[in-house]
């Protein structure tokens, strides 16, 4: 069974991802995009979930949302506490391989539940 620095050193660290997103994108662009943007697609995929024809695609556009939910509630906190640079300044400076991880990890949100099971676990 894997412990929690197992799972820090193997998985993408879910709020430095957020803190990346906020650095790379700025705050207002990083709040609208998970401030609406998941409750507008959890809307979505349960309105597809209703139609018969397309229960699945709303399903899985339900299920890839409920990623966000931590996602979001990261954005908050760092915004609100200014403090997204500082929790990815280390990384950027001292990491070569860094940026090509938290890339290349980050397609885990394609993943239904993956990154919400991820934040809960770290």
């Amino acid at each position: 069974m894997l412990d929690k620095g197992d799972i820090e050193g193997h998985l993408i660290n879910i709020r430095k991802l957020v803190a990346l997103d906020i650095t790379l994108h700025g705050p207002r662009f990083t709040m609208v995009e998970f401030g609406l943007g998941t409750p507008a697609i959890i809307a979505v995929g349960l309105l597809l979930m209703l139609a018969s024809s397309t229960f699945l695609l709303g399903l899985y556009l339900l299920l890839t949302r409920i990623d966000y939910l931590p996602i979001l509630a990261y954005a908050i906190v760092l915004v609100r506490n200014g403090s997204a640079e500082k929790e990815v300044s280390y990384g950027l400076s001292h990491d070569k391989h860094h940026n090509r991880k938290y890339s290349i990890q980050q397609l885990l949100i394609f993943l239904p539940i993956a990154v919400f099971l991820i934040a809960i676990l770290q």
